[in-house]
């Protein structure tokens, strides 16, 4: 007896960890890189409401990583195609975080990232692109082969 979509739910377990890791580890390390010239140029106001978009889009990062992981387990059982959805949804959820975090970098004025910056960031496009490549794989077939 095999298990029904193996390899997809081994994709989609390492890409939601991928962003789970991106989306806890990335957006702390952009806002303490920039934390000082907000609040220089704009004020308390404006770093407090930065810091609540920061940490929201953190957080849905990390949620997108969560639902990957649950969908992927969901892959192998016959509700295949709501699992295909529900990847699909949070792969959005999850590169949208990532894009605001580059546009949030890009609009402070810091074209160039730091090496450990990259790195949080490709993290998550990984995950991303694993968690694609699983929703891909995916078979509609019965649940057990003989």
């Amino acid at each position: 007896m095999t298990l029904h979509n193996r390899t997809a739910l081994l994709l989609c377990l390492i890409g939601g960890i991928l962003l789970i890791i991106s989306g806890a580890s990335g957006a702390i390390g952009v806002l303490d890189e920039i934390r000082e010239g907000i609040e220089a140029l704009f004020g308390l106001q404006l770093l407090i409401t930065f810091e609540t978009v920061m940490g929201a889009l953190a957080l849905l990062t990390v949620l997108a990583g969560v639902v990957i992981i649950i969908a992927g387990a969901v892959l192998t059982t016959d509700h295949v195609r709501g699992a295909r959805i529900g990847i699909v949804l949070a792969v959005a959820a999850g590169v949208a975080g990532l894009l605001m975090t580059l546009v949030q970098t890009a609009t402070m004025g810091m074209l160039v990232m730091d090496m450990l910056h990259q790195l949080q960031q490709s993290l998550g496009w990984v995950g991303a692109t694993l968690a694609i490549i699983a929703r891909t794989i995916a078979e509609q077939k019965p649940m057990v082969d003989p």
